[in-house]
């Protein structure tokens, strides 16, 4: 027993100073590094008073000021085409931006792209649109004619200006101008002149007997893209043959007789845009009468889409967007596989103001055979249930890649959409692409597990993305002595979510 205790004992001891030297080594290590971190702390001292007496004798150049002169103009550039107004930007942005430092005045100065953009407005004057025409050198110049509302002999003057160069305008802009005597001066200063480079025409609201003859093949051989609002007389209207985008809208004012004729001469138009006003039937050519061979894209923004559609034959259109005043069957209800070529179909509802309308079977059907070969189609939340349930005409889409729904409420689950992805899973391996953009917050919205509850039900479903997804941001008030909340408000922020399969709520 003595033998055991002694043993004990002595393991006991030796433990005990193998533990005192570990201790001992460690003091020994953290009063190496403490001295070591003075040092550091020493030098970092020194270095940096060395940096300070740097800039002092040498007085070295902000980061920005040493940036090449292409990128800072570039910068500068970018800014001012971000500034709301245009002719505000181009007016005052520079001269406050020239005033920064020297090398910012010497790249605006010396970048003619800067100076390309010129107004005819009432807040510019003479000198600095001569600014403008001559440090742009000989690039293209972007025209904006604006804010006239009667004859005035400051305009004379500053388009006269302008006009001196009229081989350089790549665009023109016209907008805001009202009065008879406005609209007169402008007719008599541009109407009939010959523009060689002009690209792209954007005319708003003005009211003249006698479309502009600038926009003939004769006037203007280069144009390409043109915008026109409200304008006169549209089906007498004459353009260019080479245009590619074309951009109208319509009322029941100016809607004429035959409003898509003047295009009839388009054959290489790729792009159009009709909105506004659909007028009567009978107010549009024939059906099938208008041929656009190379015609891509076609946005239908009226009421009634039905006679536009009829009245075109667009062999190769691809992107086909169209607004309804009620139903999708009157309007596509006489095309059954007119629009095969068709893989990007938009549908949405007319801007009235009006609750939206739910699709029907009906609509559903003749919105399948008329473009049965998307591959990406955009829809309204409200027409899930119709396109989207058991045994639907959709199931149609054998090449239905990418799904987009718009307007989904803050709170409601699509459960029929849910259960037709499973079914589609079933028969198909590769999963749908489902975007829900442009939420609704309804009053009194909930904030409960709605976002984690949404995107559970969808995972592993189909390959999906939330965009502008609205973000409730509540705001507490609190009395400084008691802490109690005097003031509790929600307001909500969209932003843009993309979630993979890692997702977890």
């Amino acid at each position: 027993m003595s033998l055991t205790r002694s043993s004990d004992a002595a393991i006991a001891i030796d433990e005990l100073a193998v533990a005192r030297r570990e201790l001992a080594r460690l003091q020994d290590c953290e009063r190496e590094l403490l001295e070591e971190l003075g040092s550091v702390r020493a030098a970092v001292r020194v270095q940096r008073g060395k940096i300070g007496n740097l800039f002092k004798q040498r007085r070295l150049p902000a980061p920005i000021t040493r940036l090449p002169l292409t990128v800072l103009s570039d910068i500068i550039h970018r800014v001012i085409l971000d500034t709301h107004s245009e002719s505000d930007a181009h007016r005052c942005t520079k001269r406050q931006l020239a005033s920064v430092s020297r090398p910012w005045r010497d790249a605006i100065l010396g970048f003619p792209d800067l100076w390309t953009t010129i107004a005819i407005d009432p807040s510019w004057s003479i000198s600095l649109v001569m600014a403008h025409v001559d440090r742009s050198g000989e690039c293209p110049l972007d025209i904006i004619i604006s804010n006239w509302s009667s004859y005035s002999d400051s305009f004379n003057d500053l388009i006269g200006v302008a006009v001196t160069c009229g081989y350089r305008w790549r665009s023109i802009v016209i907008q805001q101008i009202s009065g008879k005597a406005a609209v007169q001066q402008l007719v008599k200063s541009i109407w009939k002149m010959r523009f060689p480079s002009l690209e792209c025409v954007k005319i708003f609201g003005v009211q003249t007997s006698d479309n502009p003859p600038f926009l003939t093949s004769r006037y203007a051989p280069s144009l390409k893209h043109l915008t026109l609002c409200d304008q006169d007389r549209i089906d007498e209207l004459q353009v260019n043959s080479n245009l590619e985008v074309g951009h109208f809208h319509l009322s029941s004012r100016n809607f004429g007789s035959r409003p898509l004729l003047p295009l009839l001469s388009c054959q290489q138009l790729r792009k159009l845009v009709l909105s506004g006003s659909s007028g009567l039937r009978d107010q549009w050519p024939e059906p099938r009468s208008i041929n656009f061979p190379a015609l891509a894209s076609l946005t239908l923004n009226l009421a009634d889409p039905h006679p536009a559609l009829a009245a075109m034959v667009a062999p190769n259109l691809s992107y086909l967007r169209c607004s309804r005043a009620r139903s999708w069957a009157p309007v596509f209800g006489d095309f059954p596989d007119v629009f095969t070529n068709v893989r990007h179909l938009h549908l949405t509802d007319a801007k009235d103001g009006n609750a939206p309308f739910e699709s029907s079977e009906a609509d559903v059907r003749a919105v399948c055979a008329a473009c049965p070969g998307v591959r990406h189609v955009e829809l309204l939340a409200e027409d899930i249930s119709a396109f989207f349930k058991p045994n639907t005409t959709a199931d149609r889409w054998l090449h239905l890649e990418h799904l987009t729904l718009k307007g989904l409420k803050v709170g409601v689950i699509p459960h029929g959409l849910i259960q037709w992805l499973d079914e589609k899973n079933s028969w198909e391996q590769s999963l749908l692409r489902v975007t829900f953009s442009e939420f609704r917050v309804p009053e009194g919205a909930s904030d409960g597990p709605w976002l984690t509850t949404l995107c559970e039900s969808l995972r592993g479903r189909c390959l999906f993305e939330l965009k502008d997804f609205p973000l409730k941001i509540t705001l507490k008030a609190h009395t400084s002595s008691q802490g109690g909340v005097l003031e509790s408000r929600g307001s909500y922020v969209s932003m843009g979510i993309t979630i993979d399969e890692g997702f977890t709520g």
